[in-house]
């Protein structure tokens, strides 16, 4: 074989394995890419599903704190799924309000006790029965309520809710309006979820453990 003969096979061969590295380079940053894009759409998501949830939890708190009407600007009504109408007291009233865009939908809910009282309660939940929260989202949902407890605590508004208590394997928080709202009802404002991820709520409500006397 000619020098030149050898020198256009070794060539060739160089050729090849050039293609074949270029090809596996191509390949190896399309799947991180194609990685790295579903681990970013991920999180974004999880922090779109915690922004609705720290709109809607403040809607309700700042219903049921000031007595007042429910801001439902910009959400539209919905029925309230059947899992979500529990036996309060007698002849209960219920009213659904959601993002379209949303995963998440607030019921409000009025009922009077025996003692003929009518309080007032506003939920978070998932419209979706089946839907199930990451790891990742409930970090993200349990660390915004956090912040918002320690931020309104900090205000002197709000206080720690002492007698809060747990209910294994659920995972709570709670906290309690420092004063009784215009309607004369102590409120706390709770988050509640399972580490599965099958079971969440959250919410404000009027609380029956207390009569409800104006100061």
């Amino acid at each position: 074989m000619t020098n030149a003969a050898r020198y256009t096979n070794v060539s060739l061969k160089r050729g090849a394995e050039t293609n074949l590295d270029v090809k596996f380079a191509r390949r190896f940053y399309l799947s991180a890419f194609v990685l790295a894009a579903c681990a970013s759409g991920g999180q974004l998501f999880a922090q779109d599903l915690e922004q609705d949830f720290s709109n809607l939890l403040d809607r309700c708190r700042t219903s049921i704190e000031m007595s007042a009407e429910f801001d439902s600007y910009g959400l539209q009504s919905r029925s309230v799924a059947e899992r979500h109408l529990r036996d309060w007291g007698s002849a209960p009233k219920y009213a659904g309000w959601m993002d379209a865009q949303s995963e998440m939908y607030v019921v409000l809910t009025d009922w009077t006790s025996r003692d003929g009282q009518t309080r007032r309660l506003c939920n978070v939940y998932f419209y979706d029965e089946k839907r199930v929260l990451s790891k990742t989202e409930q970090s993200l949902l349990l660390e915004r309520f956090r912040v918002t407890r320690d931020k309104l605590i900090g205000l002197g508004t709000h206080k720690v809710d002492e007698e809060l208590s747990s209910i294994p394997p659920l995972v709570n928080s709670a906290f309690l309006l420092s004063e009784r709202n215009p309607s004369g009802c102590s409120v706390t404002t709770m988050i509640a979820f399972s580490p599965d991820g099958t079971f969440f709520s959250a919410g404000t409500g009027e609380q029956a453990t207390e009569s409800c006397a104006k100061n």
